[in-house]
């Protein structure tokens, strides 16, 4: 997540060994938790369920990145040069604090928070402004040796993405076909892969949309993966019919 050709000089081997084991399930969790922040904007209409959902979720991802973050700023050779480069760390942990504030609104002076979209748009914002900055750090390498994953998380980041906007679209309640976020993450599913079982579809021309891109998403995904998978294969007869050449020609 934060690794780069070089180390740097106040990252200890320690610090490198902790990556190893942590940067990729961090980076999943702050892009896989950020579009179901923009849920908070809605919190009122959501059913209690979504709301506890969100909640746990929200202090989840910040126990892991203040976790992580305060591992790593203790087995750092450099203290000050960690805190000065390693800003987007630090930037998540504070924007996860700012989310997690609001559904803290009812106990005793946090009461003022209640309804606080500005703190929930300004959480979101920093967070995107933080995963932005610590994914572009190995984005050029990860799309060179990675792009089925990539693809992969591209299609789970489409299908959270587009239940929130399928949420937004349709509202939830007895007069939606969307009775909860659930609803819509089995919605995004089954319409990525194109099942579509139809008992749960767009009623609204926005509902339409986010379908219609969640379908071509879909698609794209599964081309990638598919091509890389036949690339693999075609690779693995390439070096095996050498071996058998060399082997051949060596008799």
């Amino acid at each position: 997540m934060r690794r780069g050709e070089t180390r740097p000089p106040y990252l200890s081997d320690a610090v490198v060994r902790w990556r190893r084991v942590t940067d990729v399930p961090l980076l999943a969790l702050a892009i896989g938790s950020l579009p179901l922040l923009a849920l908070e904007f809605d919190r009122s209409a959501l059913p209690p369920s979504d709301r506890t959902f969100l909640d746990v979720l929200n202090i989840v991802v910040l126990v892991a990145f203040a976790t992580d973050y305060l591992v790593e700023l203790s087995l750092c050779a450099r203290r000050r040069s960690y805190v000065r480069y390693e800003w987007t760390s630090l930037l998540i942990v504070v924007a996860q604090a700012a989310a997690v504030l609001p559904g803290l609104a009812g106990f005793g002076v946090l009461r003022v928070l209640r309804g606080a979209r500005v703190i929930r748009a300004a959480a979101v914002v920093l967070r995107l402004v933080a995963v932005g900055g610590a994914a572009a750090k190995e984005g050029r390498q990860a799309l060179k040796k990675r792009a089925a994953s990539l693809a992969l998380g591209v299609a789970a980041m489409t299908w959270l993405t587009s239940a929130v906007a399928f949420t937004y679209a349709e509202g939830v309640g007895d007069d939606s076909g969307v009775k909860s976020f659930f609803d819509s993450l089995w919605w995004s599913i089954t319409t990525m892969a194109t099942v579509g079982y139809g008992d749960i579809y767009p009623r609204t021309g926005a509902g339409r949309v986010v379908a219609g891109f969640t379908m071509l998403v879909g698609v794209a995904t599964f081309a990638v993966v598919t091509a890389r998978v036949a690339d693999f294969l075609v690779r693995q007869d390439l070096e095996e019919n050498a071996e058998r050449g060399a082997d051949g020609h060596g008799m």
